[in-house]
């Protein structure tokens, strides 16, 4: 008895073409975006009619926009206050990532510092400036150091919580294998606390140029926040809202160029 055979049809081989799916996604976010900037818009410029003059209106604060642009001082002062969000920003994560590191894996360091930590994040930022103002005095040091203690606790939980929540079947392999400290590090844990860091970073930093505009209003004569703070008290509303989204502006395009390549490259 013969069984008969059925031919299966041949399958093209052919690649299928992918779908432009990033790029899809990427058009979403933009024309988001847009919507969401002119939706915004169409509601301040329908609060400045209402307002009687006080709110200024779309127009104006986009003059005041183009005129800071052309202004060589806008510039200065940006860099003053990009040079100490970049100042806040290493000094808290590098001092959040090393007691993050010893907390995660002493459970003595972490019942030590865990108290000190929730009181941190309890306490409000602007008590930070005026207890450390007291203490140092009113100098560009003494905001830095009040900005960098304010944001080390939200550092630091972070890398706690990554740190001890690391495979402990690799640390086991490294003991077995005895690996060296700089070897279990680089090999064992960098991988696992990499996203952590990245994420660290990005807390660190967006807190580090609010808090730094913050800082400037209240205890500096130069930088973004003084001169918002300057516009202020002078009645140049227009000003001081083309000063604030100038600066954020640039906070994003930063946050975009810097820190989403660099997760972008841990998640890959």
């Amino acid at each position: 008895m013969s069984a008969a055979v059925t031919e299966r049809p041949a399958v093209s081989a052919e690649p299928v073409p992918e779908r432009p799916v990033r790029f899809r996604g990427a058009a979403r976010n933009i024309l988001a975006g847009i919507t969401a900037a002119v939706l915004g818009a169409a509601l301040w410029e329908l609060i400045s009619l209402t307002s009687d003059g006080w709110v200024p209106g779309v127009g104006e604060i986009a003059a005041s926009a183009v005129e800071l642009l052309g202004d060589g001082e806008f510039y200065g002062d940006a860099w003053i206050s990009l040079r100490r969000v970049l100042t806040v920003l290493l000094a808290a994560t590098l001092a959040g990532l090393v007691l993050g590191l010893l907390a995660g894996f002493s459970s003595k360091v972490d019942s030590f510092l865990r108290p000190i930590l929730v009181t941190g994040l309890a306490i409000p930022d602007p008590v930070y400036i005026i207890l450390v103002i007291l203490i140092l005095g009113i100098s560009e040091t003494s905001g830095i150091v009040a900005l960098t203690i304010a944001i080390v606790p939200l550092v630091a939980n972070v890398v706690i919580s990554s740190v001890q929540a690391r495979d402990r079947g690799l640390d086991e392999m490294a003991a077995t294998y005895r690996l060296s400290h700089v070897d279990y590090l680089r090999h064992v844990l960098a991988g696992q606390v990499r996203p952590a860091i990245v994420a660290a970073l990005r807390t660190s930093f967006a807190f580090s140029w609010k808090l730094v505009v913050l800082m400037e209003t209240m205890t500096q004569s130069d930088g973004v926040g003084a001169r918002i703070y300057e516009s202020f008290r002078f009645l140049r509303p227009a000003d001081m809202i083309a000063y604030a989204l100038l600066f954020i502006v640039l906070m994003r395009v930063l946050e975009m160029l810097a820190l989403r390549r660099l997760e972008r490259s841990t998640v890959a």
